[in-house]
């Protein structure tokens, strides 16, 4: 229904506007539609919102070491802190944010706005790296193609260590299509990480409009 306007007049007792019954029952309409929708409403946030955690299982060896060729980041997702009890309503029980079997983002729809966070461990480095290079690739192949997201990680420290990367993105039709693959690589010799786990947010969707 649309919204139901009032016709105030053009002046105090002109006696050119709605009547009084008129306009309460245009005010009743504009209520009850409110009323109507507001369920809509939030059920279509529950559908838009949401998370998903996954963790590298750290009870078998789950180093993976990084060299001057780009590597996919690989999180098997059975750590035991992952989950997926607040995926957005949309896909919970039925699918996930993060392909575990391939290591890729899979986004749900074409439009939609996520934030994501990434941590892993260094904890061993040789040949003297001063830095990983991070990128977020959308080409879908083995290697970095369509980067749409690049970092630069100091390496100076002296490991172990932690390293948190976060950012926001969204997922058009290439990204939907091939999802969204984390590739690292060092500048010189190598770094070992471990203990990698991901946090993926949806936080919009393209698709969320109200009609009636």
């Amino acid at each position: 229904m649309a919204q139901q306007v009032i016709n105030l007049g053009t002046g105090a007792n002109t006696g050119d506007g709605d009547p009084l019954r008129t306009a309460f029952t245009k005010t009743q309409s504009n209520f009850d539609e409110l009323y109507l929708l507001n369920p809509e409403i939030i059920t279509a946030l529950k559908n838009v919102a949401g998370f998903g955690f996954y963790v590298e299982d750290q009870t078998v060896a789950s180093t993976q070491t990084i060299t001057t060729t780009a590597s996919k980041i690989v999180i098997d997702g059975v750590g035991s802190t992952s989950t997926s009890a607040y995926l957005p309503y949309e896909i919970r029980g039925v699918s996930e944010l993060w392909d575990t079997l391939n290591n890729k983002i899979t986004p749900i729809a074409i439009g939609d706005g996520y934030t994501l966070r990434i941590d892993f461990t260094i904890t061993a480095k040789s040949g003297s790296p001063t830095e990983l290079l991070f990128d977020l690739d959308i080409g879908g192949g083995a290697t970095p193609t369509i980067n749409i997201v690049e970092r630069t990680i100091e390496t100076a420290k002296s490991p172990p260590y932690n390293v948190s990367i976060g950012f926001p993105f969204f997922a058009l039709s290439t990204f939907n299509t091939n999802g969204g693959q984390l590739f690292l690589a060092t500048d010189t010799g190598t770094v070992t990480i471990e203990k990698r786990q991901i946090s993926i947010h949806r936080i919009s969707s393209g698709q969320l409009w109200f009609q009636r």
